[in-house]
């Protein structure tokens, strides 16, 4: 509504009276001041004398936002105590934050009171995401908390002290200075992850868990923490402890799993067990169906796949290990594993995982090598590349325009599927305008 400045706060009060229906008799006019550089200032203004100019002058305003309720209750308290001043000040200083934090004790919307005797934090809402790897939590904050503060609030959410885990925002940048207030904030969106802060001479890596016969090969495990002179062995150790206080759903066994060197999504090299953990800042944690072959640094692991030309398909990957770079040597490997005697062995060059070929495709575009081959190339340089092989006395399967759509299907599902997966980012002259609220103010 319009209101004159030469009206007195009386007069302002009857006249809100007549426009909104409310008893002027035990009204309440409250005003927003400065805002202070943690704090928020409201002020009962209902029983100041003197016109609403002289009001702004005094407090060096040129406009004028009021708040106004009209209860004969909440009128007879003192205004610190009132309803309306806690509405009021819960409208300034409150803020609704977004927050992802990591699976942990379960917990209800509830509030805490540590600042003061007031309310600090409660919890609005609380849902688990991402296949229950982490939860999104809605809660109102006191907007004048420190960053230090919001932590304390949150370790009965997740379950550690608070030095065990740190705030970032959406976009990855790690909040730091934990004397921070709320308020200067640019976002109310903020993710938790697990980990103290570094000491001298630590490393932090991110873990991603290897599973290569799963759409969902790359998965993201963890970040742990180490020093230069950790062995893969005590890492290995170290790492499986850590899984299982963080509830990572992954049966580990230090014979039964390996660790090796991430290039984008692609596997590399092997760490062996006697070597010490380097300073990458990614490293896939592979399970193993048994103990690990490779034991020298000389050897090689190769991911293999078997096709059947006269199926049209081919089996889950499996490995070899290679003790030497000879053809015969892989040839005769490859016999062992699946039992197809040496001389019907064909197999093809190395290349990397994972692998994007179609099985329309397989038989008649990739290069075929056998044991009376001429030339040979496996492209087998480093851990983790992968050859197909096959029975050369299979035929090739006479696929009909049905099957060979079905086929196509299928592996476009598989490449959307992959794709989802890894894509996985704002006064004037003599009257003035001012904004009357009444009754509660959520």
């Amino acid at each position: 509504m319009r209101a004159w400045l030469v009206w007195t706060v009386k007069e302002l009060k009857q006249h809100i009276g007549e426009a909104y229906n409310l008893n002027s008799s035990c009204m309440r006019v409250v005003m927003k001041e400065k805002e202070y550089w943690s704090d928020t200032s409201v002020s009962d203004i209902s029983d100041v004398g003197g016109t609403l100019n002289e009001i702004l002058d005094m407090r060096g305003h040129n406009t004028l936002l009021l708040y106004v309720s009209s209860d004969p209750k909440d009128y007879q308290k003192e205004f610190n105590d009132s309803w309306t001043y806690k509405c009021i000040e819960f409208h300034f200083n409150w803020i609704l934050m977004d927050i992802r934090i990591p699976p942990g004790p379960e917990a209800t919307p509830t509030t805490t009171t540590t600042r003061k005797g007031r309310i600090t934090m409660k919890i609005i809402s609380m849902e688990e995401e991402n296949k229950g790897k982490e939860r999104k939590i809605q809660v109102q904050v006191d907007k004048r908390i420190t960053l230090a503060q919001l932590k304390k609030e949150l370790v009965p959410l997740i379950g550690i002290p608070p030095t065990g885990f740190r705030v970032y925002r959406v976009n990855g940048y790690k909040l730091k200075n934990l004397d921070e207030i709320l308020m200067n904030l640019s976002e109310s969106k903020l993710i938790v992850r697990l980990g103290r802060a570094l000491q001298v001479g630590e490393h932090r890596i991110k873990l991603y868990l290897l599973q290569v016969n799963s759409i969902e090969f790359c998965e993201f495990m963890m970040e742990s923490i180490f020093t230069e002179d950790t062995s893969v062995r005590e890492f290995k150790k170290q790492i499986i402890e850590e899984a299982k206080v963080q509830g990572i759903d992954c049966v580990l066994k230090l014979d039964k799993m390996r660790l090796r060197k991430k290039n984008r999504v692609s596997p590399g090299r092997v760490y062996l067990h006697d070597k010490m953990i380097d300073t990458s800042k990614e490293i896939y944690v592979e399970p193993l169906k048994g103990p690990e072959k490779e034991k020298d640094k000389g050897q090689i692991e190769v991911y293999v796949i078997r096709w059947h030309p006269s199926q049209c398909s081919v089996d889950p990957t499996e490995e070899i290990i290679l003790d030497i770079y000879n053809r015969m040597h892989v040839i005769n490997k490859l016999s062992e594993l699946s039992g197809v005697p040496a001389e019907y062995i064909s197999y093809s060059e190395g290349i990397s995982f994972p692998v994007g070929i179609s099985c329309l495709d397989i038989e008649n575009k990739l290069k075929w090598y056998s044991i009376t081959s001429y030339t040979y190339s496996f492209g087998l340089h480093d851990d983790g590349c992968v050859i197909y092989y096959k029975d050369n006395r299979e035929k090739m399967k006479e696929l009909t325009d049905k099957e060979r759509l079905e086929i196509q299907e299928a592996e476009e599902a598989r490449s959307v599927n992959l794709m989802f997966h890894h894509v996985h980012v704002q006064s004037v002259n003599d009257y003035l305008y001012f904004s009357v609220y009444s009754g509660i103010i959520l």
